[in-house]
């Protein structure tokens, strides 16, 4: 549990942070917040500050984070689909780190380097694996 509490201009305060890794569905409209998870997330505001002990819940909401299989962000030219780029796996700094994002692939689409900041950890390669055969096989 990584509770974040935000207080907006309105006057709103967003809530969020109960985690937990499941499969994601089929449909969107089965993504759905957990009763439990929205009351703990109620009790950790609640505790951060009398102002929101008695606050009314106005929107309970539920959704999947971007990660990738080693929790690194994928950024850059896929492996053997010319001209298909990605940019994902930020999980939640995604807003923060879109701007650097952003330059970066504009630079890499654009003048074939990003000097914005090195992109080396984040290539997609790193998940391409070659099975044995006489001509190899890509496998992503």
């Amino acid at each position: 549990m990584d509770p974040e509490i935000y207080p907006r201009a309105t006057g709103e305060v967003y809530v969020c942070g109960m985690s937990e890794e499941v499969e994601v569905p089929e449909n969107a409209l089965d993504v759905l917040p957990r009763s439990e998870a929205t009351a703990m997330l109620q009790r950790v505001a609640a505790t951060v500050s009398s102002h929101l002990v008695d606050a009314e819940l106005t929107v309970a909401q539920a959704c999947f984070l971007p990660c990738s299989e080693d929790n690194v962000p994928v950024i850059g030219k896929l492996p053997h689909l010319d001209g298909a780029y990605v940019a994902t796996g930020h999980s939640c700094w995604g807003i923060l780190n879109a701007p650097a994002t952003g330059a970066a692939l504009a630079e890499l689409i654009v003048d074939g380097a990003a000097t914005t900041c090195t992109l080396k950890p984040f290539d997609p390669s790193r998940f391409v694996k070659v099975a044995p055969g006489p001509f190899g096989k890509f496998v992503m």
